[in-house]
């Protein structure tokens, strides 16, 4: 299994999943928090699309191999990571375990792929410095 287009995949699915999912909760008047807490659900929204946009030019550099993506997934994974746990604690709070369920996976899945990435890049540097 190629792993690194795995994670490229990963990445930009992500990416354009956060993207998707805030634009459709924005756009059918689901957020709730932009009437009661306008300031903070907007500095969240700018926070999740740094994050999206992070994964989505990590995923691209990753799928064309280029050098600077592998440092940028570390830092979209680690952006990511943050998100999904803290959503995932948003949801036990609501008692919606499905919901929580959801985004406790995804927090698996992206240590999964941070290691990867991490593996991947500690073996390139030993490769080079042979």
């Amino acid at each position: 299994m190629n792993w690194h287009r795995v994670v490229a995949v990963y990445a930009l699915a992500a990416g354009a999943a956060i993207l998707g999912l805030w634009t459709v909760l924005v756009m059918t008047e689901q957020v709730t928090e932009l009437r009661t807490e306008p300031f903070s659900m907007f500095t969240h929204l700018v926070a999740e699309g740094f994050t999206a946009v992070t994964l989505l030019s990590a995923g691209l550099g990753l799928l064309r191999r280029k050098e600077w993506a592998q440092p940028l997934c570390l830092v979209g994974f680690g952006m990511l990571l943050y998100s999904v746990i803290n959503s995932a604690g948003y949801y036990a709070q609501l008692g919606q375990v499905g919901a929580m369920a959801v985004f406790s996976a995804l927090a698996l899945t992206t240590v999964v792929a941070l290691g990867w990435v991490l593996v991947d890049a500690r073996q390139r540097r030993r490769r080079a410095s042979w």
